[in-house]
């Protein structure tokens, strides 16, 4: 299935390569810092399908951009004490590893029956590389561990726009193919032990690796859809979008391995299954215009998304042989954000805006694993993080020709984060065990900046840009096990710290 939607994706980009030349307001907007709904854009049919109704003429659209991130830190560190407060244990895991993004596009606009229709091919894509090292008290304390993050995300749009009574109106149909992979490998440095996606609890080194995340190789269909409109109620510009998507087809892969030595497999699992899911989400830009070239834009934006990875399998291992395997992994999301700024035009020539915007972000994972011989490993809440955050925008650009335009962007934010563990362990006749509990909360902060310019040789607009930033995530908290008696067992202390810059850049290709 990977093979021939990679093959069917590559084929389309080369048809579609070779059938137009290709996109160049994103390159604007990326020279700006991306700041969509403050100020507007070609580009914004691409969230609102009515805008692409007020375009003229054939253009052919191609857009690409790289980036590439260092994460310097990825740490956590796990403190283990007993009821009276005095360290028993400690698990801390030093991590830094490189993202390597793709973005890609190819399209086209044309008028189509009494309207405008286009057609585009997108390709979103991520490699993520990270390792460290672990240090635990006790014996054999020394290990290694290596996490891989991969994403490939293949779209095929279809647009059509329209004015109907005076009103833009737009619809936008599409189909998505996904390939979503989280994979984690944890060894003793003296190879006494190796295991892959492990997902017990917590309290031996191996199983702590989940806080980074939650192992799965995932690829499905996914159907699009948006439908909006723009209204013009003088003096005020509206436009409206509500789009949602449904997986239709998929296959989940997990597999497990547990080796001792390394090279031995004591347990080794291949659990198959299914990923199903959906979402919705919703824009809303108004634009208020005011004396002396000034604008108030203003914008409310969501998005909800639930998806649910399933499967099960049997042991094939020498301590597992013929044991059954079930897991279900169930995420949710949920991203709000509004606010808005003004914007400044001096003559034809310049332009300057700000804004501030209020984000609301959620995001949970519920995800249980049994083994039929050793019991239930629930992990619900795992994490549940809640961030609210403040951002700030300022963008500007400047023509000095018909021919030559600079621009740049800057942003900010700031974010007040609080985030969940929870893990239940249930024996294998079923009969609760004990149950850990970590709450944390901190800061996550970042700030970027951004640099373009446009270049005009008729028919052709070609628009380079670069960009960078630095973020960091900063979180502590505490918790505790309680047994099935209710007593409590012991205390739990963590750290988690996220540092990583980025730096990127890339262009955006117009013809008229």
């Amino acid at each position: 299935m990977k093979k021939s939607c990679l093959f069917l994706g590559i084929l389309g980009f080369f048809v579609l390569s070779m059938a137009v030349p290709v996109y160049s307001w994103q390159g604007r907007m990326a020279g700006m810092g991306d700041p969509y709904g403050l100020v507007e854009d070609e580009s914004d049919f691409l969230i609102f399908p009515a805008k692409i109704a007020q375009g003229q003429g054939v253009k052919f659209y191609g857009h690409y951009r790289f980036t590439y991130t260092d994460v310097t830190n990825w740490d956590y560190n796990l403190d283990q004490l007993n009821t009276a407060g005095i360290l028993t244990n400690f698990f801390n895991f030093d991590t830094s590893g490189q993202e390597y993004k793709h973005n890609a596009l190819l399209g086209a606009a044309f008028p189509f029956g009494g309207g405008r229709m286009g057609l585009f091919f997108t390709y979103d894509g991520m490699k993520g590389d990270y390792d460290g090292n672990e240090d635990v008290l006790g014996a054999n304390n020394f290990a290694a561990h290596d996490l891989t993050k991969d994403l490939d995300n293949f779209v095929l749009r279809l647009l059509y726009g329209r004015t109907v009574g005076g009103m833009d109106v737009g619809l936008e149909l599409g189909i998505a193919y996904r390939d979503e992979l989280q994979k984690t490998w944890w060894n003793q440095t003296n190879m006494s032990v190796g295991t892959q996606n492990y997902f017990w609890s917590w309290g031996v080194p191996e199983r702590s690796l989940l806080p980074f995340m939650i192992p799965y190789d995932s690829q499905y269909w996914e159907l699009l859809g948006k439908a909006g409109t723009e209204l013009k109620l003088a003096p005020l510009t509206i436009a409206v979008s509500l789009r949602g998507g449904y997986i239709i087809s998929s296959d989940n892969d997990y597999e497990y391995l547990y080796q001792s030595p390394v090279g031995d497999n004591t347990y080794n699992a291949n659990i198959d299954g299914n990923v199903t899911g959906w979402r919705i989400g919703s824009d809303i830009w108004t634009r208020v215009p005011g004396g002396g070239g000034l604008t108030f834009p203003v914008l409310f934006s969501f998005d909800y998304a639930a998806k649910k990875r399933d499967g099960d399998g049997i042991g094939t291992g020498t301590a597992d042989l013929d044991i059954l395997y079930d897991y279900t992994h169930k995420e949710k999301s949920l991203d709000l954000k509004a606010g808005g700024g003004v914007e400044k035009k001096f003559g034809s020539t310049a332009l300057l805006a700000g804004g501030i915007y209020y984000n609301y972000l959620q995001g949970r994972d519920d995800f249980c694993i049994t083994r039929n011989d050793s019991g239930t490993a629930d992990n619900s809440d795992f994490p549940f993080d809640k961030e609210h955050r403040v951002i700030l925008r300022v963008a500007g650009e400047k023509e000095f020709s018909s021919v030559v335009a600079l621009r740049m962007g800057l942003n900010f934010f700031y974010g007040w984060v609080k985030e969940d563990f929870k893990h239940t362990s249930y024996d294998s006749s079923g009969v609760f065990s004990y149950a850990d509990d970590i709450s944390l909360d901190g800061s996550h902060w970042g700030i970027g900046a951004s640099l373009g310019g446009t270049i005009k040789i008729p028919p052709i607009t070609l628009e380079p840009f670069i960009n960078g930033g630095w973020q960091k995530l900063d979180l502590n908290g505490d918790g505790e096990r309680t047994l099935s008696s209710g007593a409590i067992n012991n205390l739990w202390e963590m750290d988690k710290l996220r540092k990583e810059w980025s730096i990127g850049g890339g262009f955006s290709i117009k013809f008229n």
